[in-house]
């Protein structure tokens, strides 16, 4: 089978277009709800995004991506992401690969969020434009920046949530979307269906 359309690649993206509803739902959870489930997908977004394979015989040349983000559309995720965790949004430690000796960077945890969501949206929306060169590209691209960039966020990000999931304090809804969010996101989710399948396979 084409490595472009391998079973690693079809999975991946369909927990990366979990994620990226996921977050553009942000608004729809409590402070809890969107950490316990942030939690649950970002280590999935990790995991699948490591079984992806290289396509040796790939020429980026071939392709380029497209870049369906702009800067308003990354800014309003880091903000509704912000205003969700309220004082849970802090700054936290990065470390580039190969930075042993130089100072991390720090981001806010909204920021990596965001930084994430940035990375899967453009792959996701490559794919959905029917564009083969485009979408290989993209996948390649994401690749790439995983390794060098936003797969340390990434991780990152995951130790932080990791934190904020088993503290007292997380119960404690300190921003006003999250005192007044009354939606939910059904519980036959794409997320809730691949984790339950997840689960009878093993």
């Amino acid at each position: 089978m084409d490595v472009f359309l391998d079973k690693g690649t079809i999975e991946f993206l369909t927990v990366a277009t979990e994620y990226c509803a996921f977050v553009e739902k942000t608004t729809k959870f409590t402070r809890a709800e969107f950490v316990t489930r942030l939690q649950k997908i970002l280590a999935l977004v990790y995991l699948k995004m490591t079984l992806l394979k290289d396509d040796p015989d790939y020429d980026l040349m071939d392709g380029e991506p497209e870049a369906f983000l702009s800067e308003y559309d990354y800014e309003h995720i880091r903000s509704i992401v912000s205003a969700k965790l309220g004082s849970l949004d802090c700054f936290i430690d990065i470390k580039e690969p190969g930075s042993a000796d130089i100072e991390p960077e720090q981001m806010e945890v909204s920021q990596c969020v965001a930084d994430v969501y940035h990375n899967l949206k453009n792959f996701v929306e490559n794919f959905r434009s029917g564009s083969e060169d485009g979408a290989q590209a993209s996948r390649m691209e994401l690749i790439a920046d995983f390794r060098q960039t936003w797969g340390q966020r990434a991780l990152a990000l995951l130790a932080a949530v990791h934190t904020f999931a088993y503290s007292p304090a997380l119960d404690d809804e300190d921003d006003e979307q999250s005192r007044t969010a009354t939606s939910r996101t059904p519980s036959n989710s794409l997320l809730d269906n691949y984790m339950e399948s997840y689960r009878r396979r093993n």
